[in-house]
């Protein structure tokens, strides 16, 4: 049953978010798209399958990659424009 959870959580949360960002408009859009909708399950599964203490120091890693993917997408923004 988690597989199945799993297979189906993510993308039904995107389809959720296209179809408010279509409602609402791409400001909102562009609100909800900033939320981890990937990461957040990724991390409660594995907080379920390997235990809080790992899920802790993968949390704390996964945290690291954002600032490292928000760095890059910041210093590509600035000089494409």
């Amino acid at each position: 049953m988690l597989f199945v959870i799993k297979l189906v959580l993510v993308p039904l949360l995107i389809a959720a978010i296209t179809a408010a960002g279509e409602r609402l408009g791409p400001r909102i859009a562009g609100a909800l798209t900033g939320l981890p909708v990937v990461a957040g399950p990724i991390a409660l599964f594995i907080a379920l399958e390997q235990g809080p203490a790992f899920a802790a120091r993968a949390a704390v890693a996964t945290l690291a990659g954002e600032v490292a993917h928000s760095t890059s997408t910041c210093v590509r923004a600035s000089t494409t424009l």
